[in-house]
């Protein structure tokens, strides 16, 4: 269960190789911008004649290869220290069954903030060496809390040539947001070549943001995630972004479409259409906003709009019988839609299987009633989910009456109470309006 979590670091190699466009020889730490130290050059003075004594090969100035040769060297016995205190770590927690003393062993030992500490002193020593390189790449990688941010911010001002930004944006989008990355991000924006890396940072950016909603839900129904953050992480995460933060990441998103619109994303998308998606949903996909039209086709290929259900409730799902989550909501979603068979509220999917068979065929064997949008032969990448920009299978909303998006990305417990409240909410609304 605890393989490193039980191996708690990432193979030092690895973290180059996803880095480093030198190549994957190392792992490495990062730091703050310092000088290279300086070496005296040491004189003795003789009484009566003055005669410079050889200085010592202990004090000459080290030129260039040197200077590798030195700090590789001390990189190398740092790095085999690092690797047999992980060993003993290992060694240690395979000696106990309990997964409570692993996980607590493990928080209790983790060499890596004691090691990052010397990898980052390391790098200050040796600045602009491989070795020093290396060493940053390996406190990013290894530690957390202050010693991370002084090697991210001194990897982004010292090395920005030397990683991949691009991966290293993928990397910060999964971590628990923070002010932190949003700083990250905005260097990394600043300092990318133009073109697709720096196309892939913005991207990635807005990216980020969009999760920061799904953070505060899993923050909330989780206390115990809460405790473990700092305060003033914490009040970022629940903060909601302001207009002039939003307009900022749209004015991001405008330059991706505008200025590299046409290079290739993944597949066959472009990373404008991928923009396009990220600012649709950021402009007409939140939470108190009309939502838009969807106007297609169901599966016995008869047209309809979202919009003739005006009226109602209605509860979206995007889902394709390829993914187990959905399907394992079919027998909750025919559960609804029973309940509430007399009450104006209706279930729509959009269906995301690539052959229309196959919905057709799930339909029909697991009673699946209510209506579907077929998204189309391109299956999760087709129009309706492309333009929405659905990332995760299922997905859904919760609109009210009057078109209004009221819930967004809600699942399991969350659904109950969102149509509980919108439909008790519209029947007051007819209630009030037959006095």
């Amino acid at each position: 269960m605890i393989k490193l979590e039980l191996v708690m670091v990432r193979s030092l190699f690895s973290v180059a190789c996803t880095l480093s466009i030198a190549g994957c020889t190392n792992q490495a730490a990062v730091t703050e911008v310092v000088n290279a130290p300086t070496v005296e050059v040491v004189e003795n003075a003789a009484p009566v004649t003055v005669v410079p004594e050889t200085p010592s090969p202990a004090t000459l100035p080290l030129d260039n290869d040197d200077l590798e040769s030195q700090a590789k060297e001390k990189y190398d016995e740092l790095q085999a220290e690092f690797q047999k205190s992980v060993k003993d770590l290992r060694d240690e927690i395979a000696t106990v069954e309990s997964k409570e003393d692993q996980i607590r062993i493990l928080a209790t030992k983790d060499p890596s903030a004691e090691y990052g500490k010397r990898f980052l002193e390391l790098a200050k020593s040796y600045p602009d060496t491989k070795a020093s390189f290396n060493a940053t790449l390996f406190v990013v990688g290894q530690t957390k809390g202050d010693l991370k941010r002084e090697a991210m911010e001194y990897l982004l001002d010292r090395y920005s040539d030397r990683v991949k930004l691009s991966k290293i944006a993928e990397s910060l989008k999964q971590e628990v947001p923070s002010q932190d990355i949003e700083r990250w991000f905005d260097l990394m924006i600043d300092k990318a070549k133009p073109g697709p890396v720096q196309a892939s940072v913005m991207l990635n950016y807005s990216q980020y943001l969009g999760q920061l909603p799904l953070f505060r839900k899993t923050i909330a129904i989780n206390p115990q995630v809460a405790e473990r953050l700092p305060a003033a992480q914490l009040d970022y995460i629940n903060s909601e972004r302001t207009e002039a933060q939003n307009q900022k990441t749209a004015s991001i998103l405008n330059t991706v479409i505008k200025e590299y619109g046409e290079l290739k994303y993944k597949g066959r998308e472009t990373f404008g259409e991928k923009a396009a998606s990220e600012l649709f949903e950021l402009t007409q996909l939140q939470v108190g906003m009309t939502v838009p039209e969807i106007e297609g086709s169901d599966l016995d290929g008869i047209p309809f709009k979202l919009s003739d259900y005006r009226g109602k409730v209605v509860m979206l799902d995007f889902w394709g019988h390829w993914c187990p989550p959905c399907r394992a909501m079919y027998g909750h979603e025919q559960e609804l839609t029973q309940e509430l068979s007399d009450q104006p509220f209706v279930l729509l999917g959009v269906n995301s299987d690539a052959n229309k068979q196959t919905a057709i065929d799930a339909v029909r064997s697991e009673n699946l009633s209510w209506r579907h949008f077929w998204n189309g032969p391109r299956g999760t990448r087709g129009p309706i989910s492309k333009q929405w920009n659905v990332e995760g299978w299922p997905t859904v909303y919760l609109i009210d009456q009057h078109g209004v998006i009221r819930y967004k990305e809600v699942l399991g417990e969350e659904i109950d109470r969102g149509i509980e409240t919108l439909m008790a909410e519209l029947h007051q609304e007819i209630s009030a309006s037959t006095r």
